[in-house]
């Protein structure tokens, strides 16, 4: 921004490097630790059995450890709160990718904030049957718009809080499966496997992908920790470390309570529970324990949300800034916060109060399979960003000083998490609602590229 233009605005633009290394790290981990992983994970055991599901999200973790890295690199040499969008604005050629990738990135955490706060309200109503789901979601929305319109730093302290819950929560929930699997055995002194009636993979090896889309989605959020590092304190000497190490802990994380969930989790089982986590507990006799979990995925649907605002909202600020969106969202209050962009956000994200309209059950799935492709491709834009970096750095563009953090095995990390990402994105349209997703991505898509010429012809973007 030019000082005229600094005269100009009574607001500044820049936002404020509040967060603490402990705040990255929880909103890193707790990212990626949301409704996908408790509510989410009923799908893929009904569809791919006990073996695919853990096959599945394996895929998906190393997939997302690959990108992670690429994404650390980028990070640590251009801390930004836009984060790919910004790097897509720098490494490919033509602006059309990053306004098309930061808008379909803006829109995926938008929805998928609905989508949480449905989840939410959904178990609120267990507790509160009288209350509706859509007065629920008003309320929850109204809350965490209202931390965010205080500071960066309220929403790390809140996040914080958040994540710390879930990981406790999850390795209570591994240390009581164990426990529930040993006591079986010495009951019946046989060992349970991942074997189903129909075989180790019911609907066949292939149907793993389809079910891809709730996969990806789960580990879906990690990628914050590059948005975060642009209000980060020191990121060049922090980043590296909480981004290896995290990856490593959700993959560990997922795969070790999916395999004891499979394990007492019978496939083809069917509930009224809102998680197959609540029913093992349930079965288990441990009422007490279920309530708990319950409140524990409760605070999983709200931390999501919060991050989906705060996801949401950075991108919307750097797109402004790099004039792919409207200039008054770059605007920022005294304390740095986008607010603006914050209460617009909120504003869209109301569409969660259709579960008045609709069962809050199909809401929920319908928001979730309209978001979990984006995520894909902005993991493709992640990791070509990376490739291009590395190879201006090897062919003298950039200075070598650059790389404060080198991701390791160059170029194959990002040619394989591009690969894979794309047979993600093509296995779901072979699923149950493939030609559904795929028209819904066709217009929306198509829409977006309109509005870029329309938008291109009256602002100037910028280049790098």
């Amino acid at each position: 921004m030019t000082t005229s233009e600094s005269q100009e605005s009574p607001y500044p633009s820049s936002l404020k490097k509040n967060l603490k290394n402990r705040h990255l790290l929880m909103i890193s981990l707790g990212g990626s630790i949301g409704t996908g992983l408790f509510i989410g994970i009923a799908s893929p055991l009904s569809t791919v059995g006990p073996l695919g599901t853990i096959i599945a999200y394996l895929m998906a973790g190393c997939i997302m450890l690959s990108t992670m890295l690429c994404l650390g690199e980028l990070s640590c040499a251009f801390p930004h709160a836009g984060s790919f969008q910004h790097y897509a604005l720098m490494f490919i050629p033509n602006p059309i990718w990053s306004y098309t990738i930061g808008w379909l990135y803006w829109l995926s955490w938008v929805l998928s904030m609905a989508a949480d706060l449905t989840a939410a309200s959904m178990i609120a109503n267990q507790v509160f049957p009288s209350i509706p789901i859509y007065i629920f979601s008003l309320f929850i929305l109204v809350i965490i718009t209202s931390v965010h319109l205080i500071s960066v730093r309220a929403f790390g302290e809140s996040e914080y809080c958040f994540s710390t819950i879930k990981v406790f929560a999850i390795i209570a929930f591994i240390c009581i499966g164990v426990y529930l699997l040993y006591h079986q055995y010495t009951q019946t002194q046989v060992l349970p496997t991942f074997r189903t009636e129909s075989g180790w993979f019911p609907n066949g090896f292939f149907s793993i992908f389809v079910c891809m889309t709730i996969v990806t989605y789960s580990f879906q959020g990690i990628e914050l920790i590059g948005n975060a590092a642009g209000e980060a304190q020191s990121p060049q000497s922090v980043l590296p470390k909480i981004i290896t190490g995290v990856a490593f802990r959700v993959i560990l994380f997922y795969v070790l309570a999916i395999a004891v969930l499979a394990l007492v989790y019978p496939y083809g089982t069917v509930h009224d529970e809102i998680s197959p986590f609540v029913w093992v507990f349930n079965q288990a006799g441990i009422t007490f324990a279920s309530y708990m979990m319950l409140f524990v995925i409760f605070c999983a649907a709200i931390s999501a949300a919060n991050s989906a605002i705060y996801a949401s909202s950075r991108m919307l600020w750097s797109m402004a800034q790099d004039n792919l969106a409207p200039k008054y969202f770059s605007e920022v209050n005294q304390r740095g916060v986008p607010t603006k962009g914050i209460l617009f956000i909120a504003i869209i994200a109301l569409v969660s109060l259709f579960s008045k309209y609709i069962a809050a059950e199909k809401l929920y799935i319908y928001l979730v399979a309209s978001t979990g492709q984006v995520g894909c491709f902005a993991w493709i834009i992640i990791a070509w960003c990376q490739y291009q970096f590395r190879h201006g750095v090897n062919s003298g563009k950039y200075p070598k000083e650059m790389i404060k953090f080198k991701s390791p095995l160059f170029p194959w990390l990002a040619v394989i998490s591009i690969i894979m990402n794309i047979v993600i994105i093509i296995g779901v349209w072979f699923g149950e609602s493939g030609y559904f997703i795929l028209l819904s991505e066709v217009v929306l898509v198509i829409a977006i590229l309109i509005s870029y010429f329309f938008y291109k012809k009256r602002n100037p973007i910028k280049s790098y």
